[in-house]
């Protein structure tokens, strides 16, 4: 291939110096004439595809299905390459060999070529398919992981130019697992189980509520608010995932959370008690119906031919989807609601985000929108339940006046004092005085000592001496030697409150002044 286009440049050099002359200026400029190999010619054909074409006029391809003539065809095209780009388009409903003509035949070729060596080009969607309708069938890739890889990334890589193509290849990539049996782990970002896992979520919280005693009358308990928050989140989270109107984005949702869910989780479970003691199907089923098995035919809307019967088999994709295969025809045992969002039930959401808007007083109220007379009624009885067990369960706001404690404590010294006969003030043990410690006598040179008022003037913090003395006392785990120390105990707090922001002295049961613990520093500090 290399010697014919350098054969080619050849003869057009040659032609180009025979025409033209060494310094010229005056230099004409005309048509040329084009080469080029045989194979780049419209009217050639290579062999591989005569054979190709050959295949499918034979006598044994009168018997063969579409599929079947489709997947020989690639089989014996598979390793093959063409470098004849085709600029044209290709549209097919289901695009195959025989469906193209010669020219986009091997146009294909020359696009998958290009795909296979890495470089993924926009071109006909149809040819896209065909392409993926290869890899289901392990034409030019290993079945199995392989071929699920390679399936995976053709598709990521070409649905920035037909995101159209979503629609069929994630539900390929799912009965490409289940039909060889792979890893489910490698189906579940492309199955749609999140939907059946919130229907079961719900039918779980149905089946929790049918299971409680039947009340007895017409008398109505009221639901149990508060007692489970975390299962509560979960079910307003599936009923959110499954619903038209989305709760949890709501303006009232970030304002009140607590209230929007505790009311709709009992909205929910007023509504399976209703459903199931009036209506013949129960809330969940009359929403999204039951999981039950069904025909399914794999790989719907592609081009595959499986060439043998499969064996019989049992695969779990998860725990709300179940593929059965028997005597080659399979089953799938799930949800087949479409996985849609159900209206009704958004209906339901947004009637108990309005009337609980309404029963508070939101400043942002949503418009009524004609719900049923049955549905407003039991909404209303739940927001009024709520609103009476919010207010039980308010909690009680309790304020000390710090400032107010010196004083209590001084009447009620005060008061126990004019309590006491005599008796007991003679039982009442004398405080114990520890002899003093020597003092030397101070030398001529130190300073005289202040006078009384001048010593009170500049004690620390306004203290007098005699409540220094008391302080220095209690500091030193001595006794009291002052008299009176409850009344200068009370003075003590009231200067001092400034300083910690709380009393700092208390009485033991023996109506003993004591510094508390936690204060002690602050004051040793202060009269330092």
């Amino acid at each position: 291939m290399a010697d014919v286009d350098r054969l080619i440049e050849q003869i057009i050099a040659a032609t180009r110096a025979k025409s033209g002359r060494a310094f010229s200026t005056s230099k004409v400029y005309g048509s040329e004439s084009i080469l080029m190999r045989g194979s780049q010619l419209a009217s050639y054909l290579p062999e591989p595809v005569r054979q190709m074409r050959a295949l499918a006029r034979g006598p044994e391809a009168r018997g063969w299905t579409d599929a079947r003539l489709f997947v020989e065809q690639a089989r014996l095209m598979e390793g093959y390459e063409d470098d004849c780009p085709y600029g044209g388009t290709f549209q097919s409903y289901f695009p195959t060999y025989d469906a193209m003509d010669n020219h986009q035949l091997r146009g294909y070729f020359t696009w998958r070529t290009n795909v296979r060596r890495g470089s993924v080009e926009r071109t006909s969607a149809s040819f896209a398919y065909v392409y993926l309708y290869e890899l289901l069938n392990g034409i030019g890739v290993e079945p199995g992981a392989p071929a699920f890889h390679a399936i995976e990334s053709f598709w990521q890589s070409y649905r920035e130019f037909e995101p159209a193509m979503d629609r069929h290849a994630r539900t390929w990539l799912v009965d490409y697992v289940v039909y060889h049996g792979l890893d489910p782990a490698l189906a579940r970002p492309y199955a749609s189980t999140d939907h059946n896992r919130a229907v079961a979520r719900l039918a779980a919280a149905e089946e929790l509520v049918l299971r409680q005693p039947a009340q007895k009358g017409r008398r109505r308990e009221p639901y149990a608010f508060g007692t489970n928050p975390n299962a509560e989140e979960e079910l307003l989270a599936a009923l959110d995932s499954l619903s038209t109107y989305r709760p949890l984005e709501s303006r009232f949702h970030r304002d009140d959370p607590d209230a929007l869910r505790c009311v709709t989780c009992a909205v929910f479970a007023r509504l399976v008690s209703y459903y199931h003691s009036s209506r013949s199907q129960d809330l969940v089923e009359s929403l999204f119906g039951t999981p039950g098995p069904l025909p399914y035919l794999m790989f719907a809307s592609a081009v595959f031919y499986p060439g043998a019967r499969h064996p019989d088999c049992t695969y779990e994709l998860d725990e709300t989807c179940r593929f059965v295969c028997q005597s080659g025809i399979w089953t799938c045992t799930s949800l087949h609601d479409g996985g849609g969002r159900s209206s009704k039930l958004g209906q339901i959401l947004r009637a108990v985000d309005r009337q609980l808007r309404a029963a508070l007083d939101y400043p942002h109220p949503l418009k009524d929108r004609a719900d049923p007379k049955y549905l407003v009624q039991l909404i209303d009885r739940e927001v009024k339940d709520y609103l009476a067990w919010q207010e039980a369960h308010a909690p009680v706001r309790v304020e000390i006046d710090l400032s107010k404690l010196a004083g209590i404590r001084s009447a009620a010294a005060t008061t126990r004092e004019a309590l006491l006969v005599d008796e007991e003030r003679e039982d009442a043990p004398a405080p114990t005085v520890e002899p003093a410690s020597p003092v030397e006598p101070p030398s001529q040179a130190t300073e005289k000592t202040p006078a009384p008022k001048e010593a009170e003037k500049n004690a620390p913090l306004g203290l007098s001496p005699d409540e220094l003395s008391l302080l220095d006392d209690l500091l030193s785990g001595r006794t009291p030697s002052v008299a009176s120390p409850d009344l200068l105990a009370d003075a003590i707090n009231e200067k001092l409150f400034d300083l910690v922001g709380d009393t700092v002295l208390e009485f033991s049961g023996a109506g003993v002044p004591r510094l508390i613990e936690d204060y002690v520093e602050d004051v040793r500090a202060a009269l330092a």
